[in-house]
């Protein structure tokens, strides 16, 4: 016995040592972690979870769609072994959070961290930045940034550089670059030097900038680096060169590749692939080409996105004669075209009209082990119809069937498509039957797809035939068909024929509806002709087809945005004539529509008819109201109308509360405020994590740091984050000079953001 347990202690010891050298010499693949793990597992002693630490951070780690899955399935195994053998420590717990995070799981993240609390374990920062990752991938950034700024520290943990660049990203990410370039500084200005921006900082930070167009400030930032002793890489200039290249400044894009090559630094393939791409979408095929030289002269191998932005650019200037070049250049240099490559020339060709070509491409395609497919052959078949070689076309069909490829829904309309652009009636009839054969059967919708195809082409009267056809073959065109006439009959600027089009649905039994009024109404407001668009509008109501509330929002909305307020107002009359009962929704967008166009006294006039009359006000009503009042510099009557809101049978929400809170600290009154937020309170009103933000920067702007601080705390209570903008506030304040003495008046938990600064 004791042999047989001398035995597997050092089967053991063995594969513990195999696990730590391999992953020290970065030999450990995904198959052998896996396979080393089912042979530890039996032998397993407490001490070997260093050793499953590392396998589970190669599976981890690996570039697959489903290794976090499989970590997490290999810690369960663990965890499930007895505890005599092993049990998870912290760094396993961490891999299992980031396992987690990456999979979208934030609340398996958070229970996982809720254990390493329960268990008494310090919490490090590896862990804690697991936890931040994960809240920025899924663009939970604010939350993130409240684990940065408030509960690392709270937790006794110290943020590093991994902690801040992760937040950086997740800010620039999501385009809030000012938010980031301020957490920048505050790395960069802490006194403490204890957490030091690096190059990756540095290029986040520029790349968030730039992809903002805001180059000036990235630049500006590569000066702070550089200041500060921090060496730029190729991905620093890239990012450089990328911001530039979006504006258009190429002068400035040669500066930063001569800086490049000072400091003894050379553009990688990405580089070179954006520099490319910039030439040929700009039509500079020939200046693209020596880049693209050079490149291969200093051996840099391109990769096939470089060819292919290189072969897109040939082919979108009509070069031609230079892709079959092109293409073997590639082959001789050992990269194989793929679908995507052969694609580019292909249709390079069919757009040109250079069909023999275009089939020759498909042969190379054969010679390189890839079979066009129906969606290939389908393209090329449209290609042939929309050139007008609709025979080709049928012979190229004929062609696939014999080859096996079956024809799908989408090779049968191109090819119907074609046939109906020559008037071959009876040939997309019998396509049409043989579709019936296979087992495809064409409704309506095949046909309104057809139509909308022609119309979209412009070729409005072969779409206008297609409804004969369908008639003969017994389908019954629809007010849709109708409809994509009339949008055909718009879009080529011809709303007199799209009316007359209109105006013909009932004699064919088809009654237009709402749709294909509005089609005709934004034909006419695309074409500038407002009369047209109100005239239609009002012979609606004659005819007595009675509008749906969202025709009536748009025409209302489209008066008030042109000023045209007697319309609107005749309008608004006309609609209180009708028998329709209009919702409060309705008189919302014409009050909102009124006061916004300066209009504030006629609003409150309509207002107080509303009130008269049976339909009650909501208090989104009173709401806009308030705002409106306050706007127009009646403050009383905004005072009053607020007061009058019970008597309507109504209770303000949080946002009219939010309203008169924020107007009355910016008129100084700030004990109405007070006494109103506790009559918020008694009366049910739950004030949300936006509103309390919003007061606390209005009181911080308001220099009024102590009642400020009394809210901060109401929002520690409630379990409310600070939301960026005011974490961002109250950083900004705590660095002049003049407010740093008032630091501690706020809640001590904020005081972090005086030591920052």
């Amino acid at each position: 016995m004791s042999r047989r347990v001398s035995a597997a202690r050092d089967r053991c010891l063995e594969l513990e040592r195999v696990i730590a050298d391999r992953a020290r010499s970065g030999s450990l693949g995904v198959d052998d972690a896996f396979k080393l793990f089912d042979e530890l597992l039996p032998h397993a002693r407490p001490a070997s979870v260093r050793a499953f630490k590392h396998l589970l951070t190669v599976v981890a780690r690996a570039r697959c769609s489903s290794t976090s899955e499989l970590a997490v399935s290999l810690f369960k195994r663990m965890a499930r072994a007895s505890s005599n053998k092993v049990a998870p420590d912290l760094c396993t717990y961490s891999i299992l959070i980031g396992c987690f995070g990456r999979m979208g799981h934030l609340e398996y993240c958070f229970a996982a961290f809720g254990l390493i609390l329960k268990t008494g374990w310090r919490v490090s920062n590896i862990v804690i930045n697991q936890l931040v990752n994960g809240l920025c991938d899924v663009k939970r950034v604010d939350e993130a940034m409240d684990i940065l700024l408030r509960r690392m520290p709270e937790f006794g943990c110290t943020a590093n550089v991994v902690s801040y660049n992760t937040v950086l990203k997740g800010l620039c990410n999501e385009k809030r670059a000012e938010e980031a370039l301020e957490l920048l500084h505050m790395m960069a200005d802490d006194g403490h030097g204890s957490c030091t921006p690096n190059v990756v900082t540095y290029t986040t930070m520029i790349d968030g900038l730039c992809k903002a167009q805001a180059v000036d400030e990235a630049e500006g930032v590569l000066q702070q680096m550089i200041d500060k002793g921090v060496k730029p890489n190729v991905q620093t200039y890239t990012c450089l060169i990328l911001g530039y290249l979006s504006t258009g400044q190429w002068k400035e894009v040669v500066r930063m590749l001569e800086e490049m090559s000072a400091r003894g630094l050379q553009p990688n393939v990405v580089t070179y692939g954006l520099l490319l791409d910039y030439l040929c979408k700009n039509g500079k095929c020939s200046e693209a080409r020596k880049i693209f030289d050079s490149m291969i002269r200093k051996g840099i191998k391109p990769d096939v996105t470089i060819y292919s932005i290189l072969l897109h650019g040939y082919a979108a200037k009509g070069a031609l004669a230079d892709l079959p070049d092109l293409l073997d250049l590639m082959v001789a240099n050992g990269i194989s075209p793929n679908h995507y490559i052969f694609n580019i020339v292909f249709y390079a060709y069919a757009k040109k009209a250079m069909i023999d070509e275009a089939i020759h491409i498909l042969s190379k395609m054969r010679q390189h082990g890839l079979s066009p497919d129906v969606v290939t052959y389908g393209t090329l078949i449209d290609a042939l119809c929309k050139l007008g070689r609709v025979d080709d076309a049928v012979l190229k069909f004929n062609e696939i069937i014999n080859e096996g490829v079956t024809p799908n829904i989408v090779v049968f309309s191109s090819l119907v498509y074609g046939l109906c652009t020559v008037d071959r009636w009876e040939k997309a009839e019998e396509l049409f039957f043989q579709m019936l054969d296979q087992g495809i059967r064409p409704d309506v919708v095949f046909f309104n797809t057809i139509m909308s195809n022609l119309c979209k082409e412009g070729r409005v009267m072969e779409a206008q035939s297609v409804i004969d056809w369908m008639e003969r073959v017994g389908v019954r065109p629809d007010v849709v068909s109708y409809n994509a006439l009339i949008d055909g009959h718009c879009l080529a600027g011809r709303t007199n024929e799209a009316a007359k089009l209109l105006d013909v649905m009932p004699s064919v039994g088809l009654k237009p509806n709402i749709l294909s009024y509005n089609t005709l109404l934004h034909g006419y407001c695309k074409a500038g002709r407002i009369d047209n668009a109100y005239c239609l509008f009002r012979e609606m109501l004659r005819k007595g087809v009675t509008p749906g509330a969202v025709t009536y929002n748009t025409i209302l909305q489209g008066l008030f945005q042109t000023g045209r307020f007697s319309e609107a107002k005749e309008l608004y009359l006309n609609m209180i004539k009708s028998e329709k009962q209009w919702g409060i929704y309705t008189y919302n967008i014409i009050l909102n529509g009124l006061w916004k166009n300066n209009c504030v006294d006629e609003a409150f006039i309509m207002f107080q008819c509303l009130c008269s009359k049976d339909l009650r006000p909501n208090i989104i009503t009173f709401t806009i109201m308030i705002d409106a009042l306050f706007k127009g510099d009646r403050k009383k009557d905004a005072m009053d109308l607020f007061a009058a809101i019970p008597a309507h049978g109504l209770v303000p929400n949080v946002v009219t509360y939010q309203l008169m809170m924020e107007n009355l600290i910016q008129e100084g009154l700030l004990d109405e405020f007070d006494n109103l937020f506790l009559s918020m309170e008694k009366c049910g009103c739950t004030p949300n994590s936006r509103m309390l933000n919003a007061i606390v920067r209005r009181l911080l702007r308001g220099g009024e740091i102590v009642r400020a601080g009394a809210y901060l705390s109401k929002i520690d209570e409630m379990n409310f984050s600070l939301e960026a903008s005011t974490t961002s506030l109250i950083i900004s304040l705590f660095s002049r000079e003049e407010y740093k003495n008032h630091a501690k008046s706020l809640p001590e938990k904020y005081h972090f953001f005086y030591e920052v600064n």
